[in-house]
């Protein structure tokens, strides 16, 4: 029986779960501002800020896992979320590049915290129901799409407040950043951690074994095509939309945004529908329509657009939330921040790449930019990339059986290695 306050834990990450992706989104619609305000050579610039707050989020997922099975998730989450929040604020108050970089990072440092020790409380909150819990926070993240890329494009273009001679693209980031620490005080003194961790105050660690590394790796290294095209995606549609299909930054990130709020609905729908045997099936099947849907939307005439977007988007974030729970469906409760941790390292680092390759590629097209034809090509090697990653069924099958939903327990006496 899911004890009294654990819903509000697992709803309390779930919005959570919304600053952290929309603090990786809110610069997207934001990327043609950025590169004329600070003067700089293309938007493969602008692009890289987000590509380091990417690449730092998830290249220290596993040292970030360890924590996760070891100590007080919830003061981590927390501890997470304050420290994103504070360095998003502070960018907002620089309009120095090389200070925009490093601020990216350290908000990246902060913010990897998220999914390793989310990824292992929720499913504690929710022993009996770890799909579901799963499936519950997922739905922060459509609402942290949504949110973040809407608002950081009509501030962009119609804001009418301001703190104190901000550029346009900053005032989002000083927005968003103060709700977040906020939110995060908040989450602090109102989350709690799994009974036992409340009790003791740590967590056993459960030896992963080289076996389980390999497996988790192979796993990763596949699902990273879907990381890269899916990120990358974000990126293509903001020039896109601006470039090519004459939309301004506050339409674009409207579009962005909605596109993502479908997430809301399709995540928990998804898993219930993918329930048991039926999820690894259900895996493939998302990444390939959702590459599908991709290819298609420069094709797709004006009256069309949002409808495509929102298909791809439900399959592509969709694919996120299945993926997360068949690799928690198969290994033990005490490992699931290293497993987390470990596949996000490799597909999310991989994946964290692609707005800058992205951001170089459209700059390479000149003149031909503003041509709608132009894009084919980009988008049609974004969606053979999701397709390939349907291959990662396979060796996330291979990391064990399903586990049976069981009651909460005690963890046994002892510590293994990590």
């Amino acid at each position: 029986m899911t004890r009294p306050g654990a819903f509000l834990t697992v709803a309390l990450i779930a919005l959570l779960h919304a600053f952290t992706h929309a603090y990786g989104v809110m610069l997207v619609p934001l990327y043609l501002h950025i590169t004329r305000d600070l003067h700089l050579p293309g938007v493969k610039s602008a692009a890289l800020v987000v590509a380091v707050y990417g690449a730092v989020y998830f290249l220290l997922s596993y040292p970030a896992g360890i924590l996760a099975d070891r100590h007080n998730r919830r003061n981590l989450l927390a501890l997470g979320l304050l420290g994103n929040a504070a360095a998003i604020v502070l960018m907002g108050l620089t309009a120095r590049y090389s200070m925009l970089l490093m601020l990216a990072a350290a908000a990246g440092m902060f913010g990897t915290l998220f999914h390793p020790a989310a990824n292992a409380l929720a499913p504690a909150h929710m022993p009996r129901s770890p799909g579901m819990a799963l499936g519950l926070i997922g739905i922060g993240s459509g609402i942290g799409f949504f949110a973040g890329s809407q608002y950081s494009g009509w501030c962009a273009e119609h804001a009418v407040h301001n703190w104190g001679g901000l550029l346009r693209w900053q005032i989002p980031c000083v927005d968003l950043g103060l709700a977040g620490l906020v939110f995060g005080a908040l989450f602090l003194a109102v989350a709690r951690e799994a009974p036992h961790v409340e009790q003791t105050g740590t967590r056993p660690a459960v030896a992963l074994g080289p076996g389980m590394r390999r497996r988790t790796l192979v796993a990763a290294i596949v699902s990273a095509c879907r990381d890269f095209a899916g990120v990358g995606a974000m990126s293509l549609l903001s020039i896109y939309l601006q470039k090519a299909r004459g939309f301004d930054a506050a339409y674009t990130g409207w579009l962005l945004g909605a596109m993502g709020l479908v997430s809301i609905a399709a995540t928990p729908l998804g898993l219930w529908l993918t329930a048991g045997r039926r999820r690894l099936l259900g895996l493939a099947l998302t990444k390939i329509l959702g590459g599908l849907t991709l290819a298609l939307i420069p094709l797709a005439p004006a009256a069309l657009l949002l409808p495509a977007l929102t298909v791809f988007q439900a399959f592509h974030l969709g694919s996120y939330a299945i993926s997360e729970v068949a690799l928690v469906e198969r290994v033990d409760p005490d490992a699931r921040g290293r497993v987390v941790g470990l596949y996000l390292t490799v597909a999310g680092t991989l994946g964290a790449c692609s707005p800058w390759v992205v951001g170089a590629w459209t700059d390479l097209l000149g003149k031909s930019a503003a041509h709608n034809s132009a894009y084919i090509p980009l988008f049609a090697a974004l969606a053979a990339l999701m397709a390939v990653a349907a291959a990662a069924v396979r060796p996330i099958s291979r990391l064990g059986a399903r586990r049976q939903a069981a009651p909460a327990r005690l963890p046994p006496a002892g510590a293994g290695e990590i």
